[in-house]
C-alpha cells in the first residue's frame, strides 16, 4: 500500500525557479544524487518520507533557497546543512527499494486512471502489459523519468486510446498497441 504523500505547494522564488529534488544517494561530482520531482498539479508536489533539496516559496513560511530538508512520518525538518545530509547517505541509499516500490505504485495508479478513463478491454490489456514491464525495472531514476513522462502525456494517451477504440469495428478482436 502506497503511503499518503504530503502535498507541498511551491511557487517560484525571486529567481523565477521552483523545484523539489529527492536526495537518493551519493554522486561522484556533486556528492549528493538528486532526482527532481514532477508537479502533480500546478505548483503542487508529492512529498514522502526522505531527504530533499527544495527551492521556491510556500505561502506563509520563509522561502526555501536550495534548502535541505528531511521528512519523517510526514513532518518536515528544515535547514539541514550539507554535511548533515552527507552523513545520511548510507541510510538514504538503504531506502532505495522503498523508493522503487513507491514510484512503481505511482506509475500503476496513473495507468489505472487511464484505464478507467477509456474502459475498453484492449486498452486494459495494453496497460496491463505496461504494468508488467515495471516488474523488470528497478532503477529509481529511470522509473522517475517514466513517471514524469507519463504525467506529461497522460491526457494525450487517453485521447489516443479513445480515438483508436472509436475506429475499431464492433467485433474487432485484435491488438490496438
Amino acid at each position: 500500500m502506497l503511503p499518503e504523500p504530503q502535498k507541498l505547494t511551491l511557487f517560484p522564488h525571486e529567481d523565477e525557479k521552483k523545484w523539489v529534488a529527492e536526495i537518493t544517494g551519493d554522486d561522484p561530482t556533486f556528492k549528493l544524487k538528486r532526482t527532481f520531482l514532477p508537479e502533480i498539479a500546478s505548483n503542487t508536489y508529492d512529498i514522502y518520507d526522505g531527504y530533499y533539496q527544495i527551492h521556491g516559496i510556500h505561502p506563509g513560511i520563509t522561502p526555501f533557497t536550495k534548502e535541505y530538508c528531511v521528512v519523517e512520518q510526514g513532518h518536515m525538518q528544515r535547514h539541514l546543512t550539507f554535511p548533515q545530509v552527507l552523513r545520511q547517505v548510507e541510510a538514504i541509499k538503504a531506502k532505495e527499494p522503498e523508493r522503487v516500490e513507491r514510484i512503481k505504485a505511482q506509475l500503476i495508479q496513473q495507468f489505472d486512471d487511464i484505464d478507467a478513463a477509456v474502459d475498453h478491454e484492449l486498452v486494459h490489456e495494453d496497460l496491463l502489459f505496461q504494468k508488467e514491464q515495471l516488474d523488470m525495472m528497478d532503477d529509481f531514476d529511470q522509473l522517475a523519468q517514466a513517471y514524469q513522462q507519463l504525467l506529461r502525456q497522460k491526457k494525450t494517451m487517453i485521447q489516443r486510446y479513445r480515438d483508436q477504440v472509436a475506429t475499431l469495428p464492433d467485433d474487432y478482436q485484435g491488438d490496438i498497441g
